[in-house]
């Protein structure tokens, strides 16, 4: 019995001791990420092949030990989890070893007539990624991939728009492991400018300088009847630039908004909404838009600066709809401005916002100047750490600059392994040319009825985006429905920021809307409800796409619009977020009916119409009801 319970406790022993080494190594790989991200910056970058597959790999190492996919009863890892992983990395460490050893043969010599080798190294990689990207995203993204691989393999027997010419089990292992699936413009996206971003982000963090943006947000809108909802919207937008992920975005933030929304008097679902819709705010928002201008940058050739102009109006239009609608609200419910003091300046936030200062203007002058995102942003990083380790506020520890290393690397491995596998999904599109017929059958739709080819491009994007992060959502999707777009006359940023603000709001649209997730479970509140909610309140951001296809002006820089341009016409479209807004909740100034409320809409609606004539009305019966309801309002008063 005792020599029984001796080898039992040897054997726990020896469990947890291969537990804490996996914890080790996999704390260790997420070190190495960003270090070789920003070594290889500093001193050059290794050739795509190389610098690709060796940031991949410790991602891959990372997921495996840090991520376990087996527990038993009480929640702790089994030893057929270690046994399981062990075999996955040890996988992952041959396809890199092989893939760098045999890469110039196999581009010079073997392309396309891959060997037994090639073939075995090509499916134990693709295996390997699609279990990486699981571990990392969930089994949405995993049936994604697999559905990709299932239709290289099988779509030769599907009807219609999705058949295509066969292809062999060997050409679709090296199609999904090459530079056009695994190692494509997804993964050299993350790996070229991402993650440096992604270390920015961890810096601001880690230094406390992230934290400013709630103050602040609390700070302008103190005394407010609406400041709780309004301090949600300004601090999501402020910090999800940053932060590049809604459902991220809504954990950091929402833990601290819904409640106080809640405190105020708005419903759970409604303060659960606010936080899920203005987390998608920071995405679309200069200068940062969660590194999308750059990724658009690097893709489409079109300087970072264009991008930017072109994106300020339409994000500063969602802002003052999210704002206008959360105001209008508070005046429903006759709430009263909260009690709660504020955040006070004092030394710390002084020196936070010197930290802001210092790494935000470092990266914007950098960047007007012309230098490459990545490497100013590796710069904007450098001075902000430098700046934090002078001010005696922010000065980080040892411990702190091991969080800071190893956090950027775990905090990167969700979109660097899900836009490996999405590499998989595009060459399954470009490959088959699926791509093509979908573009073809939305243009053709085009010709006829443009608003109806929009709409199914709007579809696309969001179908195809559900539950995946931003980046890689934007990256698969631009391909499928882009060139349509395109094809339709609108201009080349218009749209890929048409796609783009799509895949952003598919994080708030059902049924795999993960920022209403991870609002529900901080408000509480059914997730369906909650949906309805977020989707209302984003009305005005799944009606700006299409609004700038009809008025190109809008988007300031494209088909040579400027800032006069724009200012003709934003004027009309305030008035008809303002309409919109009170239409949807019912409220401006007083409780209004159902009469007023459908020309309130209808004026929204005819702003939208690209004819003077129809914008004047619009603009006028909305103007002509504001002023009837104030001066009523103001009579009943007197």
């Amino acid at each position: 019995m005792n020599k029984a319970l001796v080898c039992l406790l040897g054997s726990n022993l020896d469990d947890r001791l291969t537990f804490r080494l996996f914890q080790i190594l996999g704390l260790a790989a997420s070190a190495a990420i960003p270090l070789f991200i920003v070594t290889t910056l500093a001193i050059g970058r290794y050739p795509s092949e190389v610098q690709y597959s060796t940031t991949l790999l410790f991602g891959l190492v990372a997921v495996f030990c840090l991520r376990p996919s087996m527990r038993d009863a009480k929640g702790r890892r089994t030893p057929w989890d270690l046994a399981f992983n062990a075999v996955l990395i040890a996988g992952s460490l041959y396809t890199w070893a092989y893939f760098i050893d045999q890469y110039d043969d196999i581009a010079y010599l073997r392309e396309g007539l891959p060997n037994r080798a090639d073939l075995i190294c090509y499916a134990v990689g693709t295996i390997v990624v699609i279990f990486g990207s699981h571990r990392a995203e969930g089994w949405l993204l995993t049936v994604v991939v697999l559905a990709a691989v299932a239709y290289l393999l099988f779509g030769h027997l599907m009807p219609g728009i999705l058949e295509h010419r066969p292809f062999r089990l060997g050409r679709v292992l090296e199609i999904s492991y090459s530079y056009k699936g695994v190692f494509g413009v997804a993964l050299g996206s993350v790996c070229d400018i991402v993650l440096i971003f992604v270390v920015l982000g961890t810096a601001l963090r880690v230094t406390g300088a992230g934290e400013l943006f709630n103050d602040l947000a609390l700070m302008l809108t103190r005394g407010k009847r609406s400041g709780p909802a309004q301090c949600a919207i300004f601090a999501s937008a402020m910090f999800g630039s940053i932060n590049g992920s809604a459902p991220a975005n809504v954990a950091s933030t929402g833990v601290l908004t819904i409640p106080l929304m809640k405190r105020a008097g708005f419903s759970g679902s409604f303060a659960g909404g606010v936080e899920a819709t203005a987390s998608c705010v920071g995405q679309i928002m200069p200068p940062v838009m969660g590194v999308g201008a750059f990724i658009m940058s690097d893709i489409t050739g079109i300087p970072y600066v264009e991008i930017m102009l072109a994106a300020i109006i339409p994000s500063l239009l969602y802002l003052f709809s999210l704002s206008a609608t959360v105001s209008f609200e508070a005046g429903r419910l006759k709430l009263e401005p909260m009690a709660e003091d504020s955040p006070r300046w004092d030394r710390t936030r002084i020196s936070r916002a010197g930290l802001l200062l210092f790494g935000f203007g470092t990266l914007l002058t950098m960047l007007f100047s012309g230098y490459p995102p990545t490497y100013s942003g590796m710069v904007a990083t450098g001075v902000l750490l430098a700046a934090a380790m002078i001010l005696p506020d922010t000065r980080l520890g040892i411990l702190d600059w091991v969080r800071l290393i190893v956090d950027s690397g775990r905090d990167g491995l969700s979109v660097l392994l899900s836009c490996a596998a999405i590499g998989i999904v595009i060459a399954a599109i470009t490959s088959t040319g699926f791509g093509v017929s979908l573009n073809q059958e939305i243009t053709a739709l085009g010709r006829h009825y443009l608003l109806a080819a929009l709409g199914l491009a709007g579809l696309c994007s969001i179908v195809l985006g559900m539950g995946l992060p931003t980046a890689a959502s934007y990256l698969m999707v631009i391909f499928v429905a882009g060139p349509a777009i395109m094809d339709l006359g609108v201009s080349t940023l218009g749209a890929h920021l048409f796609v783009f603000y799509f895949a952003v709001l598919s994080a708030i649209t059902p049924p795999v809307a993960l920022a209403v997730f991870a609002a529900a479970a901080i408000a509480k509140e059914n997730p369906i409800t909650l949906a309805m909610k977020a989707l209302r309140l984003a009305l005005v951001g799944f009606v700006l796409p299409i609004a700038w296809v009809y008025h190109p002006e809008i988007l300031i820089g494209t088909k040579g619009t400027g800032f006069i341009d724009a200012l003709r016409y934003v004027p009309f479209l305030l008035v008809g977020i303002v309409g919109l807004s009170a239409s949807h909740i019912g409220f401006l100034f007083r409780p209004i009916g159902f009469v007023s409320r459908v020309f309130l809409l209808a004026g929204a609606a005819a702003i939208l119409i690209p004819n003077r004539l129809f914008i004047a009305a619009g603009t006028a019966m909305i103007v002509c009801i504001i002023a009837a309801i104030f001066w009523t309002c103001r009579r009943n008063a007197n």
